[in-house]
């Protein structure tokens, strides 16, 4: 059988999103909800560190200026106290 590099990062995304939301349930969601409700948080899961910001481009921006060389699969983003889960790739411009 051959595994093909879109099927492993495939498995990797799945496996970011579920420690993701693990982490988010047994730690995060009694610390931000209801307090922090329509906020998005961006979890560096190697560190376990949250950023919440008013939009998903303000919590990574956040995360990313403490963890610029952060890798696919190493964070999770998601809308606190929503299902909804929030998969983005994001440009950064340069100079600006």
């Amino acid at each position: 059988m051959v595994i093909t590099q879109a099927e492993t990062d495939s498995s990797s995304k799945e496996d970011a999103a579920q420690a993701g939301e693990t982490l988010y349930a047994q730690r995060l969601k009694a610390l931000l909800e209801p307090a922090c409700l329509g906020q998005i948080v961006a979890i560096h899961l190697p560190s376990q560190e949250y950023f919440l910001g008013r939009s998903f481009l303000e919590a990574a921006d956040c995360l990313r200026r403490k963890y610029p060389a952060a890798a696919p699969g190493e964070v999770y983003a998601r809308g606190v106290g929503q299902r909804v889960v929030i998969r983005a790739r994001t440009p950064r411009v340069k100079g600006t």
